[in-house]
């Protein structure tokens, strides 16, 4: 990913935007004072390097090898750049706006990746990889060496105030990105703690109303259950005093059914007959008004007071 924010150096001649997580593993990625060169200082060498032009849409890799590099800037127009920092960790895109045109120096390098590698490695690793110095033209070797003195002394004072502000500029922009990442993190941290909140809130509010659902149901159905023991205890009840009850009743005509037969069998002993009590009207008048019934005629009609007939 590359960061948000932008470096701008004197005159604006260039911007550079950060990249954050090249900063965060020790790629240190700058433009010097004049903002005529992008410097990079690196925790781990840098093997490689790529170009991409976004107006003529064409790269350039070259390889380098160094912890630290140099890249003059006079060798890009005007326009927007992409340069690719590859190392074995990882690979790292630094974008580049360059705003104004660079003169070139009287004495600049044509080729770009020559004047990276002078400009880069020092004079015992351009030996070794077969770059010959640079032949310096004829002049007063006595002058020259008090200029050569005084410029090297102002070269190591600037270098030395260079690599200050490199570090400067390195240690408060990891300062930066520490303090808005732990802002970032605490922000997220009491976002997270507040939702976990909020649902815990809820989880135990509807916990609670399920509860309380889940009672009040159990007491409805307890309440329904004790109504319907009741009713059937009662149902019960009832039906057992009405067994009760005729029981009761056809213990009594038992009893009464028994009781009239012990009574008639106590006044009507076998050896005894029944005797019916008769009466004759012998008032009426003995003529021809009254139509009589014989002795004879009613004993045919008629059984003895015992069932038996009168001629048995």
């Amino acid at each position: 990913m590359i960061g948000a924010s932008a470096f701008s150096q004197t005159r604006s001649r260039t911007t550079i935007v950060e990249n954050v997580n090249a900063t965060k593993a020790g790629l240190v990625h700058v433009l010097n004072r004049t903002g005529d060169t992008i410097i990079l200082k690196s925790s781990t060498p840098i093997f490689r390097f790529s170009f991409l032009f976004h107006t003529q849409k064409e790269s350039v890799l070259m390889d380098l090898d160094s912890k630290e590099a140099k890249i003059p800037l006079h060798h890009f127009e005007v326009g927007r750049y992409t340069v690719v920092a590859y190392r074995e960790d990882a690979v790292y895109p630094i974008s580049l706006n360059r705003v104004e045109v660079i003169n070139k120096p009287a004495d600049a390098i044509a080729d770009l990746e020559e004047d990276i590698l002078r400009a880069s490695l020092s004079k015992d690793e351009q030996r070794k990889r077969n770059i010959k110095p640079r032949v310096a033209p004829e002049r007063d070797t006595r002058l020259a060496e008090v200029t050569s003195k005084q410029n090297r002394a102002e070269t190591e004072a600037k270098e030395r105030e260079q690599r200050e502000l490199i570090k400067r500029q390195a240690d408060d922009a990891a300062k930066r990105e520490r303090a808005l990442a732990e802002a970032e993190a605490e922000k997220q941290r009491a976002l997270i703690k507040k939702e976990a909140e909020e649902k815990a809130k809820k989880e135990h509010a509807l916990a609670e109303a399920n509860r309380v659902r889940a009672e009040k149901e159990k007491a409805e159905r307890q309440l329904a259950q004790i109504e319907a023991n009741r009713k059937a205890i009662k149902e019960r009840e009832i039906a057992e005093a009405r067994n009760q009850e005729l029981r009761a009743i056809a213990e009594a005509e038992r009893k009464a059914s028994n009781k009239t037969v012990a009574d008639n069998t106590s006044s009507r002993p076998n050896s005894e007959i029944d005797k019916k009590s008769i009466k004759y009207n012998i008032s009426i008048i003995n003529d021809d008004s009254v139509d009589k019934q014989t002795r004879e005629d009613y004993r045919k009609q008629n059984l003895r007071p015992n069932g038996k007939a009168y001629d048995e």
